[in-house]
């Protein structure tokens, strides 16, 4: 009990999460026969793969204090941009540097916004989805985008010693988010922005350049996942990422990061990824309705965002004969 009270806030969530996936896993595999067959383990190591990347990159977001709703028409755009241009005879390798070069100039338009002209993350990020979004219907107007290399959409079934490309691109991704984060001065400015931004400029660091570099690298990451989510699919559809924001930002709090910035981790993260797609897969495995399990994100969101107010709470002394007697 000594070591769990000595534990930090953040690692005491992580730990309760690896033990709830095991609980999760080993429940699942007891009522379904299907939850450890290869193709079963091979689609959510897929789903997590683009999942997993677009919570790295809102994790930063929101550990900077900020916030980022357009990812998932960012998460649209990019192989929708790559197509066209591949399609209109561009060289492949250089549409697809446009498509993930749309996701960064998104994310340069929502940074300038937020840090330069002081508007609110959320109405800037729901304006930029909202545009991005009709965007990609006005180019696709309907259809889907089939124009992509045999070679790239066979990155599907790659796999780098047993573990596929895709969910190794991954976990490469967020090593390097973790150990940005954690070791290096760009990553104690984004933890200093995100608890007071204030303060962190009167310690010396460029407040601006912190938010242009978290909502640049998230555009960068969510183009990147667009590319993912094609070769999982194999085509481009016009509401790919539909309910990324909603699902990331549940997976990212559940993993441990305040709403209001100031601390997180990426482990924390992919680990509320791991959760909520255990959660979606259990119950498509046992047919249980996509309804009940809209309703249960959202309840999960709301849970683990008051948990610390609830704390807060808890932990004051109540008004009455024991106060008025201090």
């Amino acid at each position: 009990m000594t070591f769990w009270k000595g534990l930090p806030q953040l690692w005491r969530t992580i730990l309760v999460l690896v033990l709830v996936n095991l609980a999760l896993g080993a429940a699942l595999a007891s009522v379904s026969g299907t939850f450890l067959s290869m193709r079963n383990i091979e689609n959510l190591a897929l789903r997590m793969s683009e999942l997993g990347m677009l919570a790295i990159g809102q994790a930063l977001v929101i550990i900077a204090g900020g916030f980022d709703l357009s990812i998932g028409a960012v998460m649209a755009l990019s192989p929708v941009v790559t197509s066209k241009l591949y399609e209109m005879g561009v060289p492949f390798w250089l549409a697809l540097l446009a498509g993930i070069g749309s996701g960064a100039a998104v994310g340069l338009v929502n940074a300038v916004l937020i840090a330069r002209f002081r508007m609110q993350p959320i109405i800037v990020t729901l304006a930029t989805m909202t545009i991005v979004r009709s965007v990609v219907y006005g180019l696709l107007r309907g259809r889907t985008a089939t124009a992509f290399p045999d070679a790239f959409l066979d990155l599907v079934d790659a796999s780098v010693l047993g573990v596929p490309v895709l969910f190794a691109a991954m976990l490469l991704l967020g090593l390097l988010a973790g150990l940005l984060l954690n070791f290096m001065p760009l990553g104690r400015a984004i933890l200093a922005v995100g608890a007071n931004p204030r303060t962190a400029a009167l310690a010396g660091i460029n407040v601006r350049n912190v938010v242009l570099f978290v909502y640049v690298a998230c555009g960068i990451i969510a183009a990147i996942a667009g590319l993912t989510s094609t070769i999982r699919v194999q085509a481009a559809t016009a509401d790919a990422g539909l309910y990324a924001p909603l699902e990331v930002v549940t997976a990212v709090l559940i993993g441990g990061t305040l709403i209001t910035g100031g601390r997180g981790s990426i482990l924390g993260a992919l680990l509320g990824v791991l959760t909520m797609l255990l959660l979606v897969n259990g119950s498509t495995l046992l047919k249980l309705s996509p309804f009940y399990q809209h309703i249960a994100l959202g309840i999960i969101l709301i849970v683990v965002v008051g948990q610390d107010k609830f704390r807060g709470w808890s932990l004051k002394p109540r008004r009455g004969k024991a106060g008025a007697a201090a």
